[in-house]
């Protein structure tokens, strides 16, 4: 969802729902998310750090409705396998590089509604801590993760990752599920965060990496389907995450394309959203369904021709974490 169907979300059907759960108060949060996500990409032409947050403060709760409580691509290992399994795969994968062990210490940065940390801490008996810089899911994830009855082993925090409030070396393993194009939105700030991964992550320790990423820049035309749909334009994903993390003191033992294991994740979206047009047209208007559908069914051949996924086992040298 980009900044105008933001905008207009926030005025449409989905307020009187949230209404109905949070009150008056709720209606004026999602109201001021929807206009700090805007303004400055009017004002400036570019999202800021502070928008980010309000863009997912704004967004979680349709995302939610329509997708599910992970927010990140599916990885099909099978082309038959269902979506939801294809959520699964992707976090197990980012969490095998990340070399996890029983009872260890891990950082999840940008951690969603906590999801994966919640399958994650299960199938590795690990201690997770997680940072977001959205207020609404850090408020959503400690809510999620009390459902589970894992609040002793999950930490959900609302924290910068590109000013971590942690010590150096306080975590044995790290996390950062398909978020950094989110979280950066300058080439300075992408080379901050990995060095704010390597600064906390203990001597002998794993960082398990996935994002989206562009090797060219798209059209105009495209730009403005991406930003609509993404919140980003393709032009600010052009990074060559392995190379910044050697630069930042990682050794890169592991990496990994799985562009074309994810496509399918756009054809599941467009599958819930024609499935279910009549909910999409009373939350956003029928003019902007339409405009979705449109842009959803763009995304594939954009991705195509200028995307690539990168998944990344990225080690801080020193001693083997025991």
């Amino acid at each position: 969802m980009g900044e105008e169907r933001g905008v207009l979300a926030a005025k449409g059907g989905f307020l009187s729902e949230t209404y109905r759960e949070r009150g008056l108060r709720g209606c004026a949060g999602k109201l001021l998310a929807a206009l700090r996500m805007s303004l400055p990409v009017f004002a400036l032409g570019r999202r800021t750090n502070k928008s980010v947050g309000a863009y997912f403060d704004l967004i979680t709760d349709d995302a939610r409705t329509f997708y599910g409580d992970s927010f990140h691509f599916g990885y099909f290992k099978e082309p038959s396998e269902s979506f939801a399994k294809a959520l699964e795969n992707h976090t197990d994968l980012v969490a095998g590089m990340a070399k996890l062990a029983a009872d260890s210490q891990v950082l999840d940065v940008g951690c969603g509604i906590c999801a994966p940390a919640i399958r994650i801490a299960r199938n590795h008996g690990c201690h997770i801590t997680g940072v977001n810089i959205s207020a609404e899911q850090v408020r959503q994830g400690q809510e999620l993760v009390a459902r589970h009855n894992l609040s002793d082993r999950i930490i959900v925090q609302e924290a910068n990752a590109l000013k971590l409030p942690f010590e150096d070396s306080s975590f044995d393993s790290l996390l950062c599920i398909e978020v950094a194009g989110d979280i950066c939105v300058s080439s300075g700030q992408k080379k901050r965060l990995m060095d704010e991964c390597f600064r906390v992550l203990k001597p002998g320790g794993s960082m398990g990496f996935s994002d989206l990423v562009f090797t060219g820049t798209p059209s105009r035309t495209d730009e403005r389907v991406l930003q609509s749909i993404l919140y980003h334009r393709g032009a600010e994903l052009v990074t060559d995450w392995p190379a910044l993390c050697k630069e930042s003191g990682f050794e890169v033992e592991r990496r990994m394309d799985i562009i074309k294991e994810t496509m399918a994740t756009w054809d599941h979206s467009l599958a819930i959203y024609e499935s279910r047009q009549q909910d999409v047209e009373r939350r956003f208007g029928r003019a902007i369904a339409r405009r979705t559908l449109n842009q959803l069914r763009q995304i594939p051949d954009i991705l195509s021709k200028f995307g690539s996924f990168v998944v990344i086992s990225a080690r801080k040298p020193g001693r083997e974490i025991s």
